[in-house]
């Protein structure tokens, strides 16, 4: 089985990133890919994980936020052992080389190039990033904006008591192991030159229980962060998945050794929720009708500001894939089509 997660996020604050937190574990060997734009990267990882899927390996495949279609990352956790591009914006280093990470130097299959239009395309690309940062910093700022007024401390506590009850159904009351849970971090959802995309598959895949939760208020928060805290102290490993707009608020808990799955509605697909949990009535209930219509108007303008924010971010990739044609010519990539065998027969040897 292979699962799908992002590791960076287009994010409020600019690119936000969990990269460092990739094969990082007691025994794991991280391979850190270094190579230009065009020289292979994606290529080699998806060559790794499908010679993983057909030995029938389990994988999990990190997609790069910035081009979905692109791959970033790719773990064998039989094997504990990962492939990550260590290029900007997630650059990185080996930890202890030689030890529990390494280089992996695809840039030798690429010749010296001679082409003005290298300079001229990165400079254009990260203008337009820029620009989209500014767009996703103005939606950010609406996102964390509260009404004044409009939720309630009991309405709080009512989504914390709903939390707490869900949990109960579907990890217990006990900690029967007597240890606390590990979390892991992940976004399941993306701001890209493609829009936005959620990675249903991967909640399916995990996950046969999902509750989906109305997030049209923000009360999910404290629901959310309820499952999270009760499910660590019950023993549960999670999985959090932050949003990618604002990563200090969440837009899922995944507690896979039960299979339950706890997501915003807005970060999941809901006809294939398992539970509705239709938290937007006690703010409906308990909150005047004006200032709910001040929050929908809100939730309005933080659209069209993300819409704004894609736009530039798709004019961005435009230019990344002129820089790309530039390079491909200059590649050997029949030689690094040939170390990249060479790599996947040693590491299954």
């Amino acid at each position: 089985m292979n699962v799908d997660f992002f590791l960076g996020a287009n994010s409020g604050a600019g690119f936000y990133s969990f990269y460092d937190e990739f094969c990082c574990d007691k025994g794991d060997y991280l391979y850190l890919i270094k190579a230009g734009a065009g020289g292979g990267k994606s290529g080699f990882m998806r060559k790794v994980a499908a010679a993983a899927a057909e030995r029938g390996y389990d994988t999990e495949s990190v997609l790069c936020s910035g081009d979905p279609a692109s791959l970033d990352a790719v773990y064998i956790p039989k094997l504990k052992i990962g492939f990550m591009d260590a290029t900007a914006p997630h650059a990185a280093e080996p930890m202890e080389f030689a030890y529990n990470s390494c280089y992996v130097n695809l840039g030798e299959f690429c010749e010296r190039i001679y082409d003005a239009r290298i300079e001229e395309y990165t400079r254009r690309y990260r203008q337009m990033y820029k620009v989209a940062y500014a767009y996703l910093a103005a939606a950010a700022n609406l996102e964390t904006a509260d009404v004044p007024e409009l939720i309630s401390a009991e309405m709080l506590e009512k989504a914390r008591l709903r939390a707490k009850s869900a949990v109960n159904r579907e990890l217990g009351k006990r900690n029967l192991s007597g240890k606390t849970g590990r979390v892991k971090r992940r976004f399941i959802r993306c701001i890209s030159c493609r829009g936005e995309l959620v990675l249903n598959d991967s909640i399916d895949k995990l996950c046969k229980q999902v509750y989906c939760i109305d997030d049209r208020y923000g009360i999910e928060q404290a629901y959310l962060r309820q499952v999270l805290e009760q499910a660590v102290s019950l023993g549960f490993d999670a999985i959090v998945c932050p949003s990618p707009l604002c990563p200090d608020r969440l837009d899922a808990v995944l507690v896979p050794e039960r299979s339950a799955a706890f997501v915003r509605a807005s970060a999941a697909d809901a006809s294939a929720a398992y539970r509705s949990v239709r938290l937007d009535e006690i703010a409906a209930r308990g909150a005047p009708k004006q200032l709910r219509h001040e929050h929908k108007l809100m939730k309005k303008h933080e659209r069209e500001l993300l819409t704004a924010a894609q736009q530039w971010l798709a004019r961005a990739k435009q230019y990344h894939d002129e820089l790309e044609r530039v390079y491909n010519p200059h590649v050997d990539f029949a030689s690094l089509n040939a170390f990249a065998d060479e790599i996947i027969e040693k590491l299954f040897a």
